[in-house]
């Protein structure tokens, strides 16, 4: 079964609660073959909190993707081309951007461009990222 399937029938913090499961070996495989996983553990505890009630922003996922101050796991991406961990990092800022994408619409708060083009189309290209099939 894919992830929209499994998935986008559930209220979206139970969405976030489960994406965090899928998260969690892509940050354990990062922390493995990064000397700085950062991004990657603040992503990871962000969505964990979300799905757990906790009142977070769209803007709050956001800027742990991308941020003014040139953080996040879209950089962390870039700088791991053809390294082990590219596809870790991948995986990785699609689930934070679906889960940014739930958030801003939990709030209601004005999505950035990017973020807006997300929906659940992004959870079948997550499943290839994964390598499973939909």
């Amino acid at each position: 079964m894919g992830l929209r399937a499994e998935l986008t029938g559930l209220p979206p913090r139970e969405q976030a609660r489960r994406l965090a499961a899928v998260a969690q070996p892509l940050v354990a495989q990062i922390e493995r073959t990064e000397a700085d996983a950062r991004e990657a553990k603040a992503a990871l505890a962000a969505i964990r909190a979300w799905g757990g009630g906790e009142r977070l922003t769209g803007r709050s996922f956001s800027d742990l993707v991308y941020s003014e101050e040139e953080r996040g796991t879209l950089r962390r991406l870039s700088e791991a081309a053809g390294e082990p961990s590219e596809g870790a990092w991948n995986a990785l800022t699609t689930i934070a951007m679906y889960v940014a994408w739930l958030a801003y619409r939990e709030t209601c708060e004005p999505m950035p461009g990017d973020v807006n083009e997300v929906d659940e189309d992004t959870l079948d290209l997550l499943d290839e990222q994964l390598g499973r099939s939909a």
